[in-house]
């Protein structure tokens, strides 16, 4: 005679097999390498394990949220680590792949936050640099939310690096990065 198992002892199988599978999904997308970024006053992680797209079309720079990449100046031949007079070091600080080695990245959302339908994986990377004085100065705080910029650009903590431009203290470039939101830092 062919056992049969019942109903519930199937049902809690295929639970216990899901669970599993979502297990390791969420211990890979933790493992995967990640970046703090800043996102309304508050540090996230994002994967950087995802894509990179330079030149992107018309219409992915248009459906893309903005990645505020905000370049600290250094002297010529600056490399490793730095640390600002005010013991402020970047978020992206000196190492490699980067074209930009000093930076801090801020988002306009996140998954869960009141801006949330504003948030995308796919970002466009939008250039901005603190100015000099700012920078090393042993005032500066680092701007921590898409909502300061304009602010910060009002008082003089920004360099113009875009003459002419709708923005001047803005580059909106051609470089799309897929980064999703991986979790909140705490």
């Amino acid at each position: 005679m062919l056992h049969r198992p019942s109903r519930p002892s199937l049902v809690a199988t295929a639970a216990a097999i899901s669970l599993a599978l979502l297990t390791v999904a969420v211990s890979a997308v933790m493992a995967a390498p990640t970046e703090d970024v800043y996102i309304d006053g508050q540090v996230y992680n994002i994967n950087t394990g995802a894509a990179v797209i330079f030149d992107a079309s018309a219409g992915l720079l248009q459906e893309a949220s903005p990645m505020y990449f905000l370049e600290f100046p250094v002297a010529a031949g600056t490399t490793g680590p730095i640390t600002l007079p005010s013991g402020y070091q970047p978020q992206h600080n000196g190492f490699p792949p980067s074209p930009i080695p000093y930076h801090d990245h801020v988002l306009i959302a996140a998954p869960g936050l009141h801006g949330a339908g504003e948030y995308k994986a796919t970002e466009r990377v939008v250039r901005l640099r603190y100015a000099w004085s700012y920078a090393y100065g042993p005032a500066f705080v680092p701007v921590t939310s898409a909502g300061e910029i304009a602010a910060a650009e009002a008082a003089g903590k920004l360099e113009v690096i875009n003459p002419g431009g709708q923005d001047p203290y803005q580059i909106w470039t051609t470089t799309v990065l897929i980064r999703p939101v991986v979790a909140k830092n705490s």
